[in-house]
């Protein structure tokens, strides 16, 4: 979202404001973000640009009601029981959803011990001792991978930050990962506002080079294979042939045709050459 729009879709807004499509829609739900204004399916630029100032307190805001949320649901599910499920475990630790399966996959919670896919009471009792330690380490908003990192990025910097600058700036061990789920690595917001600005712009600057000499290098080759190469209607011409003729003679082996669909001019050149007729 560097570039301004004069009207946004749900997903490009939702990126804008740094948030899950669901916690967008979540978002709306509690009047945080306003009913679309175009045509109820896009939100102008003027609706937009306030909202992207208030990033930050519409954060907070969600933040505040997923906690207030996973205390009702704690609340809910205060009966004892032999066994506890996933989705009941989950309420009775206070955590909302993402929040249990990044546990999971960190390790703060084990795997069932029961035969049934659940957790014994011992194991429910031992966690929910350690409820406010899971909830500290897994903090208020969900960690990001690389490609919402780089919108993070972007947003501080005003840089065109991409996926492949994150993971530069961390194998550079600038930019740190505060976990992993499903085997890639996570950011969170504290560890993506520590890292320098000048660190990100020599990262995009760096990228941009190495774009801008490739787009060059690919408009090079493609001069040159043009200059050496011919269309189907090309080299029809040259040989005095229909374009049926030379597809014909092209499909016995008597041409050389590339993935590109074009002939090689010295083939075509020689073949015209050594025709007795021409």
């Amino acid at each position: 979202m560097n570039a301004p729009r004069s009207e946004y879709g749900p997903v490009v807004l939702a990126n804008g404001l740094e948030l899950t499509y669901r916690l967008f829609e979540r978002a709306r739900h509690l009047g945080l973000v306003p009913p679309p204004d175009v045509e109820d399916r896009r939100w102008s630029r003027a609706v937009v640009e306030p909202l992207l100032e208030r990033r930050a307190e519409i954060g907070a805001a969600l933040a505040a009601d997923a906690a207030e949320r996973a205390a009702k649901l704690a609340r809910e599910t205060a009966r004892e029981r032999e066994a506890y499920g996933p989705e009941v475990l989950r309420r009775r630790l206070g955590l909302v959803r993402w929040q249990f399966d990044e546990a999971r996959e960190r390790g703060l919670i084990p795997e069932p011990d029961t035969d049934g896919h659940a957790w014994s009471a011992a194991v429910e009792a031992e966690l929910r001792a350690r409820a406010a330690e899971i909830t500290a380490a897994l903090g208020a908003v969900p960690r990001v991978g690389a490609s919402k990192a780089a919108l993070v990025l972007g947003h501080a910097t005003g840089l065109p930050v991409a996926a492949e600058d994150v993971r530069r700036l961390a194998e550079a061990g600038i930019l740190r990962a505060s976990g992993e789920f499903r085997g890639h690595p996570t950011y969170s917001r504290e560890t993506l506002a520590a890292v320098p600005e000048a660190a990100v712009e020599e990262v995009v600057t760096d990228r941009l080079r190495r774009a801008e000499a490739e787009a060059e290098a690919a408009a090079e080759a493609l001069r040159h294979r043009l200059a050496e190469s011919l269309s189907a209607e090309e080299a029809a011409e040259e040989l005095g042939w229909s374009v049926r003729r030379l597809a014909a003679v092209t499909e016995k082996g008597g041409l050389t045709r590339g993935p590109d669909g074009r002939y090689e001019r010295a083939e075509v050149m020689a073949l015209a050459a050594a025709d007795p007729w021409r």
